[in-house]
């Protein structure tokens, strides 16, 4: 039953983390878009670098994983030997794009994630152009304006196609609303955070009755929570400020990175030994659960933290690229 579960609803997860990724995106940079030293490209090659640098560090493990269990564990999850193209084509956050296979499970999350804050970036940049010409008004109601349209695109044309799913606009849909409530601040624009609410509860529900989309009502559910929390002027949540929660939170992007291939090791080792025991399935499904928090946050802590410069970059990138070649060398 818990299996069918998680095949069947897991990934709609996703809409929360989409609503929630553009909210806290908006809330870390939408003010200093109304200043003249906001650059496109430099913000964008920063969110690439912050996004790649623990990837491919995590790709790597992943790579060699896969093939140090490949002989003992034939599961449809493990990818198959690597090929240059396929190297390139992580390295780039292509792999999706170009239809090739990934190394490692929610490696197409992060490609939609930066596709996602380009996309975002873009209508911020065109918006600070509107600003110069116009000189009237406000950039980041501008850049709302520009998000609103994005938004009903996706919703009613881009989310429709079960095929765009490899592209950031599929998403936008959700990732939209939290740049609108995570951004509704800074706009100008005279409305409370209720109306707000209310006016997205509105779009949803249009959109629902033109075609029924689970994930989307729990987008909607999430940004409608978010609209509740700015009412609240941001006041944190007592319970969820001790240090553990934080901690985990902070870290939380390398721990997903990790997951897969800890999972992989662990479930070689249960599938080997013990395959039809339910209580050795259950504690490895607990050891592969507290591996993967630990090794996230040690690489968090010493990968993810560090200042996301071209040459580590390069460093890692290279890192993968070796692993690679000695899997294909040795495979």
């Amino acid at each position: 039953m818990l299996e069918e579960f998680l095949l069947d609803y897991a990934l709609m997860a996703v809409q929360i983390f989409l609503v929630v990724g553009g909210y806290l995106n908006a809330k870390s940079w939408a003010s200093s878009v109304t200043k003249s030293a906001f650059d496109f490209f430099p913000r964008l090659w920063l969110r690439y670098r912050r996004l790649t640098i623990p990837l491919l560090a995590a790709l790597s493990v992943s790579v060699a994983a896969t093939a140090l269990v490949r002989p003992y564990f034939d599961h449809s999850s493990l990818s198959n030997a690597p090929a240059l193209i396929q190297v390139v084509a992580h390295i780039f956050l292509l792999q999706d794009v170009l239809h090739l296979e990934a190394f490692s499970a929610g490696v197409w999350y992060v490609a939609i994630d930066f596709q996602l804050f380009a996309m975002a970036m873009v209508c911020a940049s065109l918006a600070q152009a509107w600003q110069g010409i116009s000189g009237k008004g406000s950039v980041i109601r501008k850049a709302f304006g520009f998000w609103v349209i994005l938004i009903l695109c996706s919703l009613f044309v881009w989310n429709l196609n079960p095929l765009g799913e490899i592209w950031g606009t599929y998403f936008f849909g959700a990732y939209g609303l939290g740049l609108c409530v995570g951004a509704w601040r800074y706009s100008g624009i005279k409305i409370s955070a209720r109306t707000l609410g209310i006016l997205i509860f509105s779009v949803g529900a249009v959109a629902s009755a033109y075609s029924p989309r689970a994930r989307l009502m729990l987008a909607i559910a999430t940004a409608l929570l978010l609209c509740w929390y700015e009412a609240n002027d941001c006041k944190a949540i007592q319970s969820l400020k001790w240090k553990w929660i934080r901690e985990v939170s902070n870290a939380s992007y390398a721990i997903f990175l990790i997951h897969f291939s800890i999972s992989v090791l662990v479930s070689t080792v249960v599938f080997n030994f013990w395959s039809e025991n339910k209580a050795a399935n259950a504690l490895g499904l607990w050891v592969s659960f507290g591996l993967s928090v630990w090794i996230g946050r040690l690489i968090h802590q010493s990968i993810e933290m560090p200042k996301p410069t071209w040459s580590r970059w390069l460093q890692w990138a290279a890192t993968l690229l070796a692993t690679c070649t000695c899997v294909m060398l040795l495979g």
